[in-house]
């Protein structure tokens, strides 16, 4: 009896697809959909968390709203696919036949994986600009990177490792430990310089459409320097 497997809603619940695997048998979580045929299937809103889809055909698919983060999509037809407000986040999108398809300005794409200098990673730059472009809207940018750090807080390798770190800190003297807590600072503003500039630049840009004047914040530069 050829084994099949149940494309849902990510909310309802509902059966979009029955996805015929043959005699592969396919787990609920991280199903390996590798190499089927899903072309022209209406599946928006579709639960497809670590689905792998490499070398699968999805051409001309609607996936509006469809959850595909950490979904492998490696060597997948992709083109006519509709991926607006779709999450692929932490996606794998290499080597991908995309062009052409449909993506809006509400498509996560923030730690997918894409070909340098592939129409994917061009449409990734336009939808990041887009959204630089909104103000007065939360950044997704910064929910995505304050999710991340929850993960690594909550990552028992990593407590582990901070307990090591801190038995190795016992007994250190004081001027080594001052140095070593100003290197982890200035390590931590490294990382948060250039999300402040795109933040800086944002409201910046925000302001001249506004016709603020924009000496005070020359002004503020000025006496820094």
């Amino acid at each position: 009896m050829a084994n099949t497997y149940s494309i849902r809603h990510r909310f309802s619940g509902e059966v979009l697809h029955v996805a015929q695997t043959g005699d592969r048998k396919v787990e609920l979580c991280a199903p390996d959909l590798s190499g089927l045929d899903l072309s022209n299937l209406i599946l928006n809103d579709a639960d497809l968390q670590w689905a792998n889809f490499e070398w699968s055909n999805l051409r001309g698919t609607k996936l509006k709203g469809a959850d595909l983060s950490h979904a492998n999509l490696k060597n997948a037809d992709l083109r006519y696919c509709d991926f607006s407000k779709a999450s692929l986040e932490d996606a794998c999108l290499e080597n991908v036949d995309g062009y052409p398809l449909n993506a809006d300005k509400y498509t996560k794409l923030w730690g997918a994986r894409i070909d340098v200098g592939s129409e994917l990673a061009t449409m990734s730059q336009a939808i990041k600009t887009a959204r630089l472009r909104r103000s007065g809207e939360p950044d997704e940018f910064d929910l995505h990177i304050a999710q991340k750090a929850v993960e690594l807080l909550l990552d028992p390798n990593t407590k582990r490792l901070e307990q090591e770190v801190s038995r190795e800190r016992h007994g250190w003297n004081l001027g080594e430990n001052a140095v070593l807590k100003a290197k982890m600072r200035v390590l931590r503003y490294t990382r948060e310089i250039e999300l402040n500039r795109a933040r800086r630049e944002r409201d910046l840009r925000f302001l001249r459409k506004q016709r603020v004047d924009l000496s005070f914040a020359s002004n503020l530069t000025s006496a820094k320097s």
